[in-house]
């Protein structure tokens, strides 16, 4: 998973690194060109030659045209290479981040997801995508110096690498400790993303039971962590630093006496040579500096890479799945489900008939929304049977059960978009049937004041509880269904809304319904083919509304206590 993710960086975009390759190569000899010709007009100064100099001047028009031509190329392809890589890696994530199912999605907090496509791509994007050409760039400098240097005097050459080659190895031991930091900075700064997004949003919460003192010293601490964390890292880019300062000043001082005396006692060399050998020296050094803290940020990027590919990675099953169209019903047989040791459904059989309409009442804890998780496949850890038609659920493919289920949940999200997408879902939808949709909904009022086009604003915060709660129901709706799940949907409306709501999802034909309900209104309840009574997990009762109330049992002791 780790190198598809890398992959992703350069799939379509080899032409661009192509280029930018060139470019950096081309860049890098001009710079080593350069210092040759200063060598070289300091020699014609010296022994006086104007034709020598003309030369020279010739040259460095052609090389000004050269860096020119260079800067054009990067100016041009720089930009696209690096947007084609982040825009393919990031979409390749999100991509990969909807191809999960809920369960598995739910293994990790969404401040984790949050981090990789944000921090973690950001340092990605600065130590990965373009670091390459400067250490490309640096390497190249490095070769092509020595090279040059060796052509002038190999013993002084070979005095400059030796001054500068061992510190190298211990910048780079160093460095490794840079890559483990790197790690715990992204995961503290997952954790710290994670504290701010819930403290943000029940920030009502912290006001009204007056907790700002204890969230002030929660926020200080995971602060103060993460902040230790990255003062971590600096400390040891100040080391590195040091290291690289000790190593410029060392190994100048050094080739320059050493050129001085070989000047002095052999007479092999003149000033322009040792000038020439100073300036290179810097040609070498800067590889040398610049080369352990690019390779060893290059090196950290490789712990956020495998960091997302762990939490992107999807257990392939094998199995072949089964595609369903609920010709019949739903079947339960004997099925049980614990979490956390804690049994919620015990032994629960029932059959659901196709096209007919259920409630499923009983106190809180009773099961009734973890029955609902259970049948549109949330979580497939359970004892006994879940049958649709002739195939068990486990057996069947979550995009054909997604294919005929419509599930509208207590707690609703409402994107940052206008009232038509978050009920369309982005999908094509014929104008009468989403009129009549709305209709249904009870959305008439809202679509008629504010518009179709309306901003919900984040998470719906421009909606009331209700204008999102019929949102949703109308979401729910639009997609036409065989299922139709209801968890409390109406829970936000007020009574006459639910009502009338509630009266229009039961006029709905040829879909089977099954809502969990904690508003028992006699006209509604009456219009279920069925009600089932849950508590402590399993079905205690069942039947109409009259014969329950007959039986004077535990749904009568709900329904007079509504």
């Amino acid at each position: 998973m780790t190198k598809k993710l890398i992959k992703e960086l350069y799939r379509g975009n080899k032409i661009n690194f192509f280029f930018l390759c060139i470019a950096t190569l081309i860049n890098t000899g001009i710079s080593i060109v350069c210092s040759i010709i200063l060598e070289r007009i300091l020699n014609a100064a010296t022994i006086e030659s104007m034709e020598e100099l003309k030369k020279q001047i010739i040259i460095c028009i052609i090389l000004f045209a050269l860096i020119t031509i260079v800067s054009v190329i990067l100016v041009i392809v720089e930009p696209i290479y690096r947007k084609k890589a982040m825009s393919q890696y990031k979409n390749n994530i999100y991509k990969l981040i909807l191809e999960k199912s809920i369960d598995d999605f739910n293994q990790h907090e969404s401040s984790v997801y949050l981090s990789a496509l944000t921090n973690d791509v950001n340092y990605i994007e600065e130590n990965y995508i373009l670091s390459v050409f400067q250490i490309i760039g640096q390497i190249t400098l490095f070769i092509g110096t020595v090279v040059v240097m060796l052509l002038y005097n190999p013993f002084l050459t070979l005095m400059g690498v030796i001054l500068s080659l061992l510190p190298l190895v211990v910048a780079l031991f160093v460095g490794d400790r840079l890559s483990v930091q790197e790690k715990k900075i992204s995961d503290n700064n997952a954790g710290f993303m994670h504290f701010l997004k819930d403290n943000f949003t029940g920030f009502s919460v912290t006001k009204v039971f007056k907790a700002e003192r204890q969230m002030r010293k929660i926020f200080f601490n995971k602060n103060d962590k993460l902040e230790d964390e990255k003062a971590k890292k600096v400390k040891i880019n100040v080391i590195i630093e040091f290291i690289q300062a000790i190593v410029q000043v060392t190994a100048q001082l050094g080739i320059f006496l050493i050129g001085a005396y070989i000047s002095i006692k052999y007479k092999t060399i003149g000033p322009s040579v040792i000038l020439i050998f100073v300036q290179l020296m810097n040609y070498i050094m800067s590889p040398l500096v610049t080369l352990p803290s690019l390779i060893s940020k290059r090196r950290a990027c490789l712990p956020l890479f495998k960091k997302i590919a762990d939490i992107l990675d999807i257990k392939e099953d094998t199995k072949v799945k089964e595609e369903v169209s609920l010709d019949n019903g739903i079947s339960i047989n004997n099925l049980s489900f614990a979490y956390d040791e804690k049994q919620i459904l015990n032994n629960v059989n029932y059959k659901f008939e196709k096209n007919k309409s259920y409630a499923i009442v009983g106190t809180s804890g009773s099961g009734k929304t973890t029955l609902l998780n259970l049948l549109i496949g949330r979580n497939n850890d359970y004892t006994g049977e879940i049958i649709y038609d002739d195939k068990e659920l486990k057996n069947i493919s979550i995009d054909s059960l997604f294919e005929i289920t419509s599930h509208v949940e207590q707690n609703v999200f409402v994107f940052d978009d206008s009232i038509i997408n978050n009920i369309t879902m982005y999908s094509e939808v014929d104008d009468e049937f989403l009129k009549e949709v709305i209709k249904k909904s009870g959305l008439e009022g809202l679509i008629k004041e504010k518009g179709y086009d309306y901003k919900c604003g984040e998470n719906g915060s421009n909606l009331s509880g209700g204008e999102k709660q019929r949102i949703s129901i109308a979401r729910g709706l639009i997609k036409g269904a065989k299922l139709l799940l209801m968890d409390e949907a109406t829970s936000s409306l007020d009574n006459e809304t639910s009502v009338s709501v509630m009266k229009n999802i039961m006029e709905i034909d040829d879909i089977t319904k099954i809502i969990i309900t904690h508003k028992l209104e006699e006209h509604i309840l009456k219009q279920f083919d069925e009600i089932i009574v849950l508590k402590n997990g399993s079905i205690v009762e069942k039947g109409k509304f009259d014969d329950l109330l007959e039986n004077n049992y535990i749904f009568k002791s709900l329904y007079e206590t509504a």
